[in-house]
């Protein structure tokens, strides 16, 4: 296949990667999937070595052999703990200047270092329902963009775009559930941490994080497990203050089958309102996979969903 025709997304995950390539037309078609275990974590104590970059490089190359990948561009998603992410209030009045100025004044306020030392994007976001916008600031330091820019100088596909897969999970989540309106929370369960988006109309409002012992999964330990992500839930909502005051969250999303049925039964009966699903995310996605790959997705939606968001932007 030409590779004008195909796009590919990348996510480097503690010890594995994980890729999605797809073609360019819409509606969305997979045309492969696929998953590599690396021999070091890509973390920030990644970053600092320059001579890890030849691994990496190596680790990508592999893959777009063995999978026979013909994109010539990837898109690559940054682990949420790479970004700083703000979620600014803004007068629906503000010119396009007046926005960029407040974002810099924000950017003065949140960074430790120089602003030099960041790049940094926002995206302004309208709601019917709301009398203002919001503006979401995506900041990472330059030099973890100049690190991915190195290790793919060495492969022969190019880096042509850094998103974050918190943000990039939201459009994710939408590709499956168009319809998804209101205030709805995604869970993803990773190992020994549970994060929780809370998303407001389609758009992100917040984030946390819940930590857990593997032993909590049991089904004795249920209600526990379920009355803490509730807790948790409730708790971010509280964050926001008046935006949020005296609304319940109508849908809740898991991206990962392994948590127990006992937890989400338990969780349900804490949110009656709420519709509980555990995303599928081949349920709306045309494909020609593997039955090895289809497996490896349902395995790993907590980090494909993230690669759906990226290839419909």
């Amino acid at each position: 296949m030409d590779n004008t025709t195909t796009q590919l997304g990348l996510m480097m995950a503690k010890n594995r990667f994980y890729f999605l390539e797809a073609g360019t037309s819409r509606p969305l078609r997979l045309l492969s999937a696929g998953a590599l275990d690396l021999d070091v974590p890509f973390d920030f104590q990644s970053l600092a070595d320059r001579e890890l970059l030849s691994h990496f490089s190596g680790a990508i190359s592999e893959m777009i052999d063995r999978f026979a990948i013909s994109a010539s561009a990837v898109s690559f998603c940054l682990d949420r703990r790479m970004v700083q992410l703000k979620r600014l209030k803004i007068d629906r009045e503000f010119s396009e200047a007046e926005v960029r100025q407040q974002v810099e004044w924000e950017l003065e306020q949140m960074l430790v270092s120089p602003r030099s030392e960041y790049h940094a994007n926002y995206e302004r976001v309208r709601s019917e329902r709301d009398h203002y916008d919001h503006v979401i600031i995506a900041v990472v330091r330059k030099a973890i963009i100049t690190y991915l820019n190195d290790i793919f100088k060495n492969t022969r596909v190019r880096l042509d775009l850094v998103d974050v897969d918190l943000l990039a999970a939201i459009r994710g989540l939408l590709l499956l559930k168009p319809q998804s309106r209101g205030l709805a929370a995604l869970i993803d369960v990773q190992e020994e941490l549970l994060g929780i988006t809370l998303i407001k109309d389609q758009g992100y409002l917040t984030y946390g994080e819940l930590k857990y012992q593997s032993s909590e999964l049991g089904e004795e330990n249920s209600e526990e497990l379920a009355t803490r992500i509730n807790d948790e839930t409730l708790r971010l909502m509280e964050s926001l203050g008046d935006e949020l005051l005296l609304k319940s969250i109508e849908e809740i999303h898991i991206s990962a089958a392994s948590l127990p049925t006992a937890v989400v039964h338990a969780l349900q009966r804490l949110q009656r309102a709420a519709q509980i699903q555990i995303l599928e995310p081949l349920s709306q996605i045309d494909h020609s996979l593997s039955m090895e790959a289809e497996q490896m997705i349902r395995e790993n939606a907590r980090y494909i969903l993230p690669l759906l968001g990226l290839l419909r932007a």
